[in-house]
């Protein structure tokens, strides 16, 4: 599960340096939430942080399980592994958070918005990271000009980034995991796997541990699978 390979087949995507200046400028024109179904997936931080914003707003958050079934669906990312994407409405496909033109959870917006124009993957060669740039829409480039890696440290926060260095650690030991099990052995974990990677966060307490005990648990629960049904 290489995050990186994702992002080249998916989309129109090209590797860029840190240091790279590029000719953009937000336009705040919302076409990049537009035209969105199936694009916009949402990961386990970003889900604990859209609960903490909707809550605070005052809408009833009783489980991350809930928000998800309201907000967003559920898809098979690459070789049998779920993940969620955001839901869209309208015959645009836009997210279904863009109210007036506008994000109306801006402040809790999932990474990859916040990133936007820019993606990050794991590094090689001795990088924690690699920066690529999402060149899909031409309308939001010729004017402005942002520097790479000054773009992603002014819109991507340091608990992020440690929770990706733990992500790109764990998420190819997990998916050897998962494919290590036939398809009946994980479909019967299949509500347990959602618990420990998406709902069982607790918004008062802080992401970062609660992430990492649930990927222990997770790693747990599928090793125990396959030790005690051996194929």
């Amino acid at each position: 599960m290489n995050e990186a390979n994702l992002m080249e087949e998916d989309f129109q995507m090209r590797m860029v340096g840190s240091g790279e200046r590029i000719s953009f400028r937000c336009q705040r024109c919302a076409e990049c939430c537009r035209n969105v179904e199936d694009a916009v997936m949402v990961e386990p931080q970003d889900i604990y942080y859209l609960a903490h914003c909707l809550r605070a707003r005052g809408e009833v958050v009783d489980g991350l399980e809930t928000l998800l079934d309201q907000y967003a669906h559920p898809v098979f990312i690459t070789d049998g592994y779920p993940g969620f994407m955001l839901n869209t409405v309208g015959a645009d496909h836009a997210c279904v958070f863009l109210k007036d033109g506008k994000c109306s959870v801006y402040s809790a917006r999932p990474r990859v918005c916040r990133l936007y124009p820019f993606g990050i993957a794991p590094g090689d060669s001795g990088q924690e990271f690699r920066y690529y740039l999402c060149t899909d829409k031409p309308r939001h480039f010729g004017c402005g000009s942002v520097v790479a890696g000054d773009w992603i440290s002014a819109n991507i926060s340091k608990e992020t980034l440690e929770y990706l260095k733990n992500e790109y650690a764990i998420l190819p030991e997990i998916g050897r995991m998962v494919r290590e099990l036939d398809e009946a052995q994980f479909k019967a974990l299949l509500f347990h796997f959602l618990f420990f990677r998406y709902f069982n966060y607790d918004l008062d307490k802080p992401f970062l541990p609660q992430y990492r005990k649930n990927c222990s648990e997770l790693k747990a629960l599928l090793s125990w699978e396959r030790s005690n049904h051996v194929r």
